[in-house]
């Protein structure tokens, strides 16, 4: 039941406050206190009360209100809700007012401003007290009368067929008795003789009947109390139903369902009473059955839930532990790869290494990046299970990015003889913006595994524009096959919002009507999937009988495939047929944006020191691991920055106190103190300082948390205590360098040698604008260029890198150069960059 209202009207909102905390200490929880600020707000207010059923059990009203009196808003409101009591707040009203609401609004009371909080509380109790008084009276009321009118029809009812009824009466299946006002028995059926006894049914009252007959509380011992037969209580007036009487005689127990009626005369008196009865025995039965099987289902509903919240609970613990696991695990693998792939970086621009040791370290570089790429994706996986993964959607040239995809895999396929065709329609934009990252991810897992399935033919990449969704009509083929819980209706009709969830709480204002479907195609001849398999695609760990021959991956591509797709607000379909080949479609949003909106092309130059007549910086390296410690000071000390060491959070603090750095690379994971710990105490202690007066502050450092940690918030927890930034494990030497220049404002001296990764118009750039542009083009022997022409038509990486190794000692920057095309498989990039030498070369000839 709803509670009734109080309504409150003031034009003054801090009035408004003031009577509704003072209601509220009065009334408490008893009645819901609503506010207007003036008259037609009262109105609206008062109708979706009533609309919503609400009882409005007072109005207060202010008197003076710039858009109605509070007089003739009271009676308004008495018109069309007569029950509400009203309460004039004023003290400005004139007789008159007074006299027209107490006349036409059931003026309550007039209270004057300023009002006595005790005078306002007590009013409005005795108020909301009188009205729900005068409303249980009146509903007392409305009961009786249709009590009243009953009782008037039925006896009227009865009187007119009296003379049938006892004809029906006695063909009726069940016990009919009929009882005098006194209690005697004026008439019985035969049904009843059964039940009761006809011999004796006449002779007794109705207070003698549950001595006489056994009468019984049911699955008691315990006659039933002669004050509360249903047969009395009919001849005081009641209406009784009952089923919980037994009759015992002879050994035998007959359960009973009794209803009595009592029966008036036109006066109004009690002519007789009615009672009807029958034997319910077998009802009781099968309810008792009944109850017992629902008591038997409740226990073993219990028990099941008791087993599933068992289970869930064990699977959240198993969850849990699976999440700690692999963030330990990936900790321990993380950390001797930065070590691994961090020396590597250093040895690599090192001129006194061999062809042979050179390789052998572009191996174990590689292997390293593989293995970091197969822990990745374990990662991945288990963000997306634990819906950790989000978007990171950026401006980027859609082209450039294809380009550079064709470049990767051209050289793969012609090794394999394999014919790869990159096909897009002109009206693809060419700057977008969604996850690049993501979106660069899925294709190159896509392609990867068409060639690694495809043994003749060719492989198709085709992008295409889309004003609605194609993926339902691709699903009309039989061969094809989604993984997804939506309907393909819901799926289609879900686009349009997935579209603009792409570009939701990002800072730009892009036009709505530039975001657009793109769908990306990609077709194989290779093998092909059996029609049984095709639901299994994009399970984790599950590989189709064609990815078990090939012995090589997690079985995890295409299911972070289908996920990013997912999170881009796109869906991923396959259809595939044995030995014909297969092919993947999949559709995301993107929004089209202007080549302004692209970010600066950065530029990827080797650091080979410190630009002259900068402080001597001081960098302190935090790291329980030795190895991981002297990965930092080979990075660091060539560069002419002092560099000491610590190994653990105590040891940082010490140091910090005694040399003061300029900035501290601090490992977060240690024993006897970690580098959370260690941060919070060097910055309290700066605090405190900061606090004392001193003629010499402390130098205060700049801090960079370093983990291998991959646990969501790590970043956010660090910066909260107290570090200015964040770098996860395995780092480049990049990370570290443009911390320095971040925090401290390091600059670099560089290699003549640059990489520039362009952003410019496709349309608008030359076919050299895929190489990297050199400050000086060496001289390269005629010999040497037609032997590297030679090796690459041959697509041995090995050979490849051993060739580039030939030119090293005297090109050394070069080589470089040529060694990160080729470790990105940008064969064509080296074709292009020796082609313009060969051009430098014959310009200069001439």
């Amino acid at each position: 039941m709803k509670k009734p209202v109080i309504v409150c009207i003031d034009d003054e909102p801090d009035v408004l406050n003031s009577l509704k905390i003072e209601l509220k200490k009065a009334i408490g929880d008893r009645c819901i206190i609503e506010t207007a600020e003036g008259g037609e707000d009262a109105l609206e207010l008062l109708a979706d009360l009533q609309a919503d059923e609400y009882e409005i059990a007072l109005v207060l009203s202010d008197y003076i209100m710039p858009d109605i009196k509070g007089d003739e808003l009271l009676k308004k409101i008495h018109e069309f809700s007569p029950d509400t009591l009203t309460i004039m707040l004023t003290g400005q009203a004139d007789l008159e007012a007074l006299g027209n609401a107490i006349k036409y609004a059931k003026l309550y009371r007039y209270i004057p401003k300023p009002w006595q909080n005790e005078d306002l509380k007590l009013t409005v109790v005795e108020a909301i007290h009188s009205y729900l008084q005068d409303q249980k009276l009146t509903d007392e009321i409305l009961k009786r009368e249709e009590v009243n009118q009953e009782l008037k029809v039925v006896n009227e009812a009865l009187f007119a067929s009296e003379g049938r009824l006892k004809q029906f009466l006695a063909a009726l299946p069940v016990g009919v008795c009929v009882y005098n006002p006194d209690g005697s028995i004026a008439y019985f059926n035969d049904t009843a003789g059964e039940l009761l006894g006809a011999e004796t049914l006449s002779q007794i009252t109705a207070e003698q009947l549950a001595a006489t007959y056994q009468l019984y509380v049911a699955n008691t011992d315990e006659l039933y109390p002669p004050d509360n037969l249903p047969i009395l209580r009919a001849l005081k007036g009641e209406f009784v139903k009952v089923d919980d009487i037994e009759i015992r005689q002879d050994g035998k127990i007959i359960a009973i369902e009794l209803n009595t009626t009592p029966i008036f005369d036109v006066s109004g008196n009690i002519a007789y009473a009615i009672a009807v009865f029958q034997d319910i025995s077998d009802r009781k039965q099968a309810e008792k059955i009944l109850a017992d099987y629902h008591h038997t289902l409740e226990a073993q509903i219990d028990e099941r839930t008791e087993q599933l919240q068992k289970s869930a609970l064990a699977a959240e613990a198993a969850n849990k532990a699976k999440s700690t696991f692999l963030a330990n695990m990936s900790h321990e693998l993380r950390t001797p790869l930065n070590s691994i792939l961090g020396f590597a970086q250093i040895m690599e621009p090192s001129p006194n290494l061999t062809v042979e040791n050179r390789e052998n370290l572009s191996i174990i570089r590689r292997s390293g990046e593989h293995l970091l790429s197969l822990i990745n994706e374990v990662l991945d996986l288990s963000k997306i299970e634990a819906g950790r993964m989000i978007l990171d959607p950026k401006n980027f040239d859609l082209y450039r990015l294809l380009d550079d995809l064709e470049n990767m895999f051209l050289l793969r396929t012609e090794k394999h003889e394999l014919q790869l065709l990159f096909h897009m329609e002109n009206d693809i934009p060419q700057y977008v913006r969604t996850d690049d990252v993501k979106l660069r991810q899925v294709l190159i897992n896509l392609l990867s595994n068409a060639v690694k399935f495809t043994q003749t033919g060719s492989i198709i990449l085709k992008i295409t524009r889309l004003d609605d969704s194609e993926i339902v009509e691709l699903l009309a083929h039989p061969t094809a096959s989604i993984d997804s819980k939506e309907s393909i209706k819901d799926f289609a009709l879900d686009r349009t919002h997935l579209a603009n969830a792409v570009l939701r709480d990002e800072p730009d204002n892009l036009d709505l009507e530039r975001v657009s479907f793109l769908q990306f195609e990609i077709s194989d001849t290779g093998v092909g999937i059996d029609p049984q398999e095709l639901d299994n695609v994009f399970k984790a760990f599950v590989q189709t009988a064609s990815g078990q021959k090939n012995h090589k991956g997690t079985g995890l591509g295409l299911t972070i495939t289908r996920q990013f797709v997912r999170l881009m607000g796109g869906e991923i379909v396959v259809e595939s047929q044995l030995e014909r080949g297969t092919t993947f479609k999949f559709e995301i949003p993107v929004g089209a944006v202007d080549v302004a909106d692209i970010p600066t092309p950065e530029i990827n130059r080797e650091v080979t020191g410190l630009v002259p007549n900068q402080p001597c910086y001081r960098i302190l390296i935090v790291d329980d691991r030795e190895d991981n410690r002297q990965l930092l000071v080979k990075m660091l000390s060539p560069l002419g920055l002092g560099v000491q060491e610590a190994s653990n959070g105590c040891e940082a603090v010490e140091m910090w106190e005694s040399w003061q750095p300029h900035l501290i690379l601090m490992d977060v994971r240690m024993p006897l103190m970690d580098g959370y710990e260690a941060t919070k105490e060097i910055r309290n202690r700066i605090q405190q300082r900061e606090q004392e007066p001193q003629e010499n502050g402390s130098l205060i450092p700049k801090i960079v948390a370093l983990t291998a940690s991959t646990i969501e918030g790590k970043r956010s927890f660090a910066l909260s205590i107290g570090c200015d930034d964040f770098i996860s494990k395995p780092f480049r030497k990049t990370d570290i360098f443009d911390a320095l220049h971040k925090h401290l404002g390091a600059k670099y001296l560089y290699s003549n040698s640059t990489e520039l990764m362009s952003a410019g118009d496709r349309h608008h750039q030359p076919d050299e604008s895929s190489n990297a542009p050199l400050a000086y083009l060496p001289a390269l022997p005629a010999e040497w260029i037609e032997n590297m022409r030679q090796v690459i038509r041959s697509a041995d990486f090995d050979l490849i890198a051993r060739t580039i190794e030939q030119i090293r000692d005297d090109r050394h920057e070069f080589a470089t150069l040529l060694q990160g095309h080729l470790d990105n498989f940008d064969y064509h990039k080296i074709i292009n960059l020796i082609a313009e030498v060969e051009k430098s070369a014959g310009a200069g000839e001439d």
